[in-house]
């Protein structure tokens, strides 16, 4: 009979979408129920527990590694095994393959299997134990099968937690480019914020800088987590600077950190609303350096969870109120221009060489009038008087 040829069917793209979210359903559910088949385990571990006056662990353990221990794989070598694998090996010098080959060791030489002696035994077992060390597996690896393999390894770590109640932290990147794998931070139940609470690290932080060091070493690590912290402050500051001129309708209005009361809430009567409170509200080089705050500030600006604010002017009196009394109090202070060092000192001054004073002149040394004849001295012109033609014009000073 011929093969049956199927005709192969081009989906639309509406079609496409709906097999994808159908498979992603169905994923969803198969994750929904080996959830609850987990959840119910340890409701009946916990039964059992109670019942038999027995702890959690010990049900758990024997529930988990007695069935593994029904199965287990032999690893010791038997002799009739080894003797026709000899007895294969030799018919494959000779020519022989097929199916049918073993069938017929089995058969032709089981009396001279008999007839071995134990030495006999123990050199073979000792010859194919020597080639086994030997062999080496391989395994048809792609981009899909090594992520598959990461995957099983996490759940490895889960399994490891069920049976011996060990926990276990993993933080995995990858080495290379050739790998599109993102870096995943794991760890068990028991220990699922110990690095954030106890050891205060940021697992995104870490992974991001794992993955740059894994790929260009120390200072491919540095850079990674930098560029890409520079990246996201860049994106906000564009975000902001963009809502403050729709906003205002002001091209040049631009954002002041240092002086955001002065120069943004009472020139402009506008407020930023929706800032994260777990964030200073300060310059974004210095508000955070981590990579998840600052992406979080960046997708609440494009979602406007955050963004700029009219006031009036009732409620901008209510918030310069707060503010005198913080300033009062001394919760924040006023930024102000430094004052120089040499304040309250004579500076030095320039001379010619003769211990004079060295005449210099600060703008021009003629001003022009509205008479094109006359013309007035620069240092008449800097102190003008009333009734001087040149006394509308303002000094260089």
């Amino acid at each position: 009979a011929l093969p049956t040829r199927h005709t192969r069917v081009t989906l639309s793209k509406e079609a496409r979408a709906a097999l994808t979210a159908r498979r992603r359903e169905n994923a969803h559910q198969f994750r929904s129920a080996l959830g609850d088949a987990w959840n119910g385990l340890d409701e009946t571990v916990k039964e059992i527990a109670s019942s038999h006056h027995k702890s959690f662990r010990r049900v758990q353990n024997d529930l988990c590694l007695g069935q593994g221990m029904m199965r287990f794989k032999r690893s010791k070598l038997n002799a009739w095994n080894t003797f026709c694998w000899k007895k294969r090996q030799d018919n494959q010098e000779n020519g022989a393959t097929g199916k049918d080959v073993l069938q017929e060791l089995v058969k032709s030489h089981r009396a001279e299997y008999q007839e071995l002696t134990d030495d006999e035994k123990a050199e073979i077992l000792l010859e194919y134990s020597e080639h086994k060390e030997t062999q080496v597996t391989g395994i048809r690896i792609s981009t899909k099968s090594k992520v598959n393999d990461v995957t099983q390894t996490l759940k490895a770590l889960n399994n490891l937690r069920s049976r011996t109640g060990a926990e276990a932290i993993l933080y995995t990147t990858r080495g290379s480019t050739d790998l599109p794998l993102r870096g995943v931070a794991f760890a068990t139940e028991g220990v699922d914020e110990f690095m954030s609470s106890v050891m205060n690290i940021d697992n995104q932080d870490l992974i991001s800088k794992m993955e740059g060091f894994a790929v260009q070493g120390m200072k491919g690590a540095a850079k990674n987590h930098q560029k890409r912290c520079s990246n996201v402050r860049a994106a906000i500051r564009h975000e902001i600077q963009k809502g403050l001129v729709a906003i205002t309708k002001d091209e040049n209005a631009k954002m002041h950190w240092a002086n955001y009361f002065r120069n943004v809430v009472q020139r402009y009567k506008v407020v930023i609303e929706g800032w994260p409170a777990n964030i200073p509200f300060v310059n974004l080089s210095q508000a955070s350096s981590a990579l998840p705050d600052l992406e979080m500030i960046r997708r609440k600006w494009e979602s406007r969870a955050i963004c700029w604010r009219e006031i009036d002017d009732e409620e901008f009196q209510q918030l310069l109120e707060e503010r005198n009394e913080k300033l009062e109090s001394g919760e924040i202070t006023d930024h102000r221009r430094r004052t120089r060092s040499d304040k309250g000192k004579k500076r030095a001054r320039s001379t010619d060489g003769s211990g004079r004073r060295k005449k210099t002149y600060k703008s021009t040394e003629t001003v022009e009038t509205d008479n094109e004849d006359e013309t007035t001295p620069a240092a008449n012109a800097s102190s003008p008087s009333a009734s001087s033609p040149s006394a509308n014009i303002p000094s260089a000073n």
